[in-house]
């Protein structure tokens, strides 16, 4: 006899957020989406009936990056310069700066 993988499988909290948030940025409606991904469309909507009241991610899932240029970004700049802070809270800040 053999055994064969279930059709489905439990995901984390932290993956329905990231799917949530895949749906949203897709433009597909919630059928479309789930029927592209094999997800039960009632799952996916019970995880975002409980992931509303804790606010789902404006942002992407944290494994997509942002890539800054190195070096100069027009000829009359000669450095590539960018500067970022990032306020952590609790008086941290985060300062990059490339000149």
């Amino acid at each position: 006899m053999t055994t064969t993988e279930p059709s489905h499988r439990r995901r984390s909290e932290e993956e329905w957020r990231a799917l949530l948030w895949e749906q949203r940025e897709s433009g597909l409606s919630q059928r479309a989406f789930c029927k592209r991904k094999g997800l039960a469309l009632s799952s996916f909507r019970n995880w975002k009936r409980r992931l509303t009241t804790t606010a789902v991610p404006a942002e992407p899932p944290d494994h997509h990056w942002l890539e800054l240029p190195v070096g100069p970004s027009r000829p009359t700049d000669p450095g590539g310069h960018w500067d970022i802070e990032l306020d952590l809270g609790n008086g941290c800040c985060l300062r990059l700066r490339q000149r």
